[in-house]
This record gives structure tokens, C-alpha cells and sequence, in this order.
């Protein structure tokens, strides 16, 4: 048990050993960082600055053979402004320009810029020192924005295109002024501008006489506007009052005109309802004419077909209904022994109706 004891006490030991030893030996760069290893001694190669960036990771440190440096290897911004909390330094900051035409003018200036990929060890070996670029990229764009803005007059720093033109120059100048310094420049920017207190009171004087001046103009053509104002508006009075007797007279002639249309249409119906009624009236008294001539002729047959029926066998025939229907059965007697009432023939015959006829 004690040996198990032991056993576990020098695998633990052995474990931390190694651990130390580990990182006596080794350098961690982090993520965003760039290391710059020198050798101090030519043991296990030349002394010196290696010429090589090493990226993030586990890197050799053989202690006091290898010393290392680390340098920032993402974009980098220099700002320099009037607002001390916001500039690189906790401090007034910002560029002061002469201008052409001999305003001082202050700039904000801000400038984005890295470290050239794989020349961390070239800057290291030109500045000796992690921060000294820092300032070598300050004077830089300090000096060319001084040199390219100081060409400009103080009312072209009021154009935005002028400034972008200007700071263009300037990130291009930049960048042929740091690419031996191993510093890439990304962008420049100008931020803001302010004057200085008399050109800001020139321009104010500037600005209320060219007011005064715009103010004057204005109330000249004001004035000279008033009386073609006045020949404009009687001249529309004239043209109104000539518009509206036009058009009253054309809806006088528009009135009588459809007046006139509707008296036409009107007697025009009036007319053709006259005829119409006219020819229904002759049509229908030659229709009644005609039927009254029809029933005439109806009832003259029948007349004539009747005396003719009268004169004739059927008239007898006649004669016999009529009496056959005049007789009251209720108030004759008859004998059925004289006459025999079933005997239709006989029957007939008593009552007029010929013998050949009742024998058919």
C-alpha cells in the first residue's frame, strides 16, 4: 500500500515536471498576435532575429537562448481629434492645418492601418522596439496632412467632395511613405472640420451680407412683379368676364336649339301617333264592317236553309217535334189498348211525320 502511495506521488510530480518544463520550453501566441522570436546565443542556429512571423499557437522558448516579442497583426486605428476621450492618446489631438489662404483649421483625422503580413520581424528589426511604429505612423500622417491639406483654401473644406479628394491623396501618400516601414495603410479618414474663431465670424458676416444682398434682390423683382401682377389680374378679370358671356350665350343657343329639337321630336310623334291611330281606327271598321257582312250572310243561309227545310219533308218533321213538345202527358189520357206506345213508327205517323219518313 505504501508503495502504491509513493508510486502515485512520483507520476504526480512527474506529470508537474513535465507541465513546467513544457512551458519553460514553449511561447503561446494568441489569436490576433504575431511573435517575432531572436536568438541570443548561436546554439542551435545564428544569433539574431529569425526571419520568420510566427502565428498563433505553441512555438519554441528554449529560455534564455529564445526571447520573444508579440505585435498586433489585426487592422489598427490612429485617431487623432479634439475630443480627448476619444483620440489614441487621452489628449487634445487633433491636425492642425494652415490653410491657403491663411486659416488655421482643425481636423480629425482618423487612419486605418496593419502591420504588412509576414514583415513583423523586418519592423522589428528596423524600430527595435513593439511600440516605435506607432509613432512613425502618427508623424507620417501628421506630415501629409498638413502638406496636402494646407493646399486647400478654408471654404473647399465645406465641399465633401474636395475633403474625399484630399484624403485620398493622402492615404496614397501614406501608403508610399509606410510601405518601408512595413506598415500597410488601409484607409484615411476626415472626420470632422473646425475653424477658428475669426474666419467662423468672416464667414458669419459673409453669409448675412450675401443674405442682405439675396434680401435686396428679392424685394426688387417683388416690386417689379407687384405691377405685372396688377396688368395680370385686370387682364383675367377681362378674359373671365368675356369666358362666362361666351358661355352664357352659348347655353341660351344650346337651350333654344334643344327647345326647338324636342318641339320637332314632340309634333313628329304626335304625327305618327295620328296616322297610326287613324289606320287602326279604318282597320278596325273594315274588320267589324266584314264581320257584320259575314253574319248577315250566316244568318240569310241559315234563313234560307230553314224556309227551304220548312218547305220540304223536314218541315213536317218540324212541326211533329214541335208538337211532340208541347204535349203535357199529365193532362192527356191514352189508352194502350187504341195505341201502343212502344210502337215508335206509329207514334210518328200520329203525329204528322210522313210514313216513308218514319219508316226510315
Amino acid at each position: 500500500m505504501k508503495a502504491i502511495r509513493i508510486a502515485a506521488i512520483v507520476l504526480i510530480l512527474l506529470i508537474v515536471g513535465g507541465i513546467v518544463v513544457f512551458k519553460s520550453l514553449v511561447k503561446y501566441v494568441p489569436v490576433g498576435k504575431v511573435g517575432v522570436r531572436t536568438q541570443q546565443y548561436a546554439v542551435l542556429g545564428d544569433r539574431g532575429v529569425v526571419p520568420e512571423d510566427f502565428g498563433p499557437g505553441w512555438q519554441r522558448d528554449l529560455g534564455p537562448i529564445d526571447t520573444w516579442v508579440l505585435f498586433d497583426s489585426t487592422v489598427q486605428t490612429l485617431e487623432m481629434t479634439r475630443d480627448p476621450s476619444r483620440g489614441a492618446v487621452h489628449r487634445r489631438d487633433d491636425v492642425q492645418v494652415q490653410s491657403a489662404d491663411g486659416y488655421t483649421v482643425s481636423v480629425d483625422v482618423t487612419v486605418k492601418y496593419r502591420i504588412t503580413p509576414g514583415k513583423a520581424h523586418k519592423l522589428y528589426q528596423d524600430t527595435g522596439a513593439r511600440g516605435k511604429y506607432h509613432s512613425i505612423v502618427r508623424n507620417e500622417a501628421e506630415q501629409a496632412c498638413i502638406g496636402l491639406l494646407g493646399d486647400m483654401n478654408t471654404e473647399d473644406f465645406y465641399n465633401p467632395h474636395e475633403r474625399r479628394t484630399k484624403a485620398q491623396a493622402v492615404l496614397e501618400r501614406l501608403r508610399d511613405s509606410l510601405s518601408g516601414n512595413y506598415v500597410n495603410v488601409i484607409d484615411v479618414l476626415i472626420r470632422d472640420v473646425q475653424f477658428d474663431d475669426a474666419y467662423e465670424k468672416k464667414i458669419r458676416r459673409k453669409k448675412l451680407a450675401d443674405q442682405e444682398v439675396e434680401l435686396n434682390k428679392s424685394l426688387k423683382v417683388a416690386r417689379e412683379m407687384a405691377g405685372k401682377t396688377q396688368v395680370i389680374e385686370a387682364e383675367t378679370k377681362r378674359l373671365v368676364s368675356v369666358i362666362q358671356k361666351e358661355k352664357e350665350a352659348e347655353l341660351v343657343r344650346m337651350r333654344a336649339e334643344a327647345d326647338r329639337q324636342i318641339a320637332t321630336i314632340r309634333a313628329e310623334a304626335e304625327r305618327e301617333a295620328t296616322e297610326k291611330k287613324a289606320d287602326a281606327d279604318l282597320e278596325a271598321a273594315q274588320a267589324q264592317a266584314k264581320g257584320e257582312l259575314l253574319v248577315k250572310k250566316a244568318e240569310a243561309e241559315g234563313e234560307r236553309l230553314r224556309n227551304e227545310a220548312m218547305t220540304g219533308v223536314g218541315g213536317s218533321i218540324l212541326v211533329a217535334l214541335e208538337a211532340a213538345r208541347n204535349l203535357n202527358l199529365s193532362d192527356v189520357t191514352v189508352s194502350t189498348v187504341d195505341m201502343d206506345l212502344l210502337d215508335v213508327e206509329a207514334m210518328a205517323t200520329r203525329l204528322g211525320v210522313p210514313e216513308d219518313r218514319a219508316d226510315r
